[in-house]
């Protein structure tokens, strides 16, 4: 298995040490991948994109990189604990940049109209996950929840629509 990063803010990460990070693991920091991280750690902690969008991100500010190199970098930026993916609908993987130390756990509630995503904390949540983990004899490595459903602004898009029509 791959080493992975120490659990700190990543985002405050030199691009030095995560070079050393990922040499260390026997990869290299190719300009590629420093491109990718570099969005997210400019954009920061709870932007949550698709490999498209850091495409289409990329392309738009000039840089140079295949959709396919985009979605390898991906897969070993998670792997090494730089970025966390979650799938938001059936099959559409999201990604956002790692917020490791003290962080607190954090959960994801997404519209299935137009993607919106909110995060939420809940320590309720996250008790009930230590205790369900304690009753099975599971090690908990992460607790993440994404709830669906249809957020306010699509909700009243839906209710003006419905009033409108004769």
């Amino acid at each position: 298995m791959a080493n992975r990063v120490p659990l700190a803010s990543i985002q405050q990460y030199s691009q030095e040490h995560l070079r050393e990070v990922l040499n260390t693991a026997g990869h290299r920091l190719t300009p590629q991948r420093e491109k990718v991280l570099s969005l997210f750690q400019r954009l920061g902690p709870g932007n949550h994109l698709t490999a498209d969008d850091v495409h289409h991100h990329l392309k738009q500010s000039g840089k140079k990189v295949s959709l396919a190199t985009v979605y390898r970098s991906l897969k070993l930026l998670v792997t090494m604990r730089l970025l966390d993916e979650g799938e938001w609908q059936e099959g559409l993987r999201c990604y956002e940049l790692r917020q490791g130390g003290s962080k607190v756990v954090h959960h994801h509630m997404v519209c299935m109209r137009c993607d919106h995503t909110e995060e939420f904390t809940s320590e309720v949540i996250t008790a009930a996950s230590r205790d369900v983990a304690q009753v099975t004899g599971f090690e908990l490595t992460e607790v993440r929840l994404t709830l669906r459903g249809i957020c306010r602004r699509c909700r009243q898009r839906s209710k003006a629509a419905a009033e409108t029509v004769p």
